[in-house]
């Protein structure tokens, strides 16, 4: 059940108070392609990197044919192994922390999530991303859901964004990890 039951636009107002990124924590492995910002993708013989624009976010995605340790811990962005088939880019993400949202509208998953993601890119400007949510204690069932991006122009630059900056330059301070109306 999504923490904003019966909102249907992830922009439209609702239980905002309960989303962890509005307590300035990362938002996640798949939800960082549902925000409105630009992303860079990276790669090194080892590590494909994905750099966000929001918020410093940084993943790593690794390459060098490693298995996810035994006992790894959950963590914001949880822990990434990809490999090659032909073109696309498949990567299985696990250990990623129960306090994360799939999605800007809310939807919850336990520490069992188990997302994969198919990268592909369609031509030379579109990247494909294709996503497979697998989480028994959650959902009845394994779904899946697909993003498209367009290349950004030459001589596009990605700006910073320090989200705890933009919620006190819109009045809200931060008091423990809940923000308030600021009212001095």
């Amino acid at each position: 059940m999504p923490n904003r039951q019966g909102i249907a636009e992830a922009r439209a107002k609702g239980r905002d108070d309960l989303d962890p990124m509005s307590s300035c924590f990362p938002p996640g492995p798949a939800r960082i392609f549902t925000l409105p910002r630009p992303f860079e993708i990276r790669q090194t013989p080892d590590t494909v990197y994905i750099f966000s624009e929001f918020d410093h976010v940084v993943r790593r995605i690794y390459v060098d044919g490693r298995v996810t340790p035994d006992g790894y811990p959950s963590v914001w962005m949880g822990y990434s192994i990809g490999k090659y088939e032909g073109d696309t880019l498949l990567v299985d993400t696990t250990a990623i922390s129960d306090q994360t949202w799939i999605d800007s509208l809310g939807t919850p998953h336990s520490e069992d999530l188990h997302l994969t993601e198919r990268f592909r890119r369609v031509d030379q400007n579109t990247l494909e991303i294709e996503f497979t949510f697998d989480d028994p204690k959650t959902f009845t069932k394994p779904w899946t859901g697909k993003k498209v991006f367009q290349l950004q122009p030459p001589g596009f630059e990605m700006k910073e964004l320090v989200i705890c900056e933009e919620y006190r330059k819109l009045g809200l301070r931060k008091d423990g990890y809940e923000f308030i109306i600021n009212k001095q």
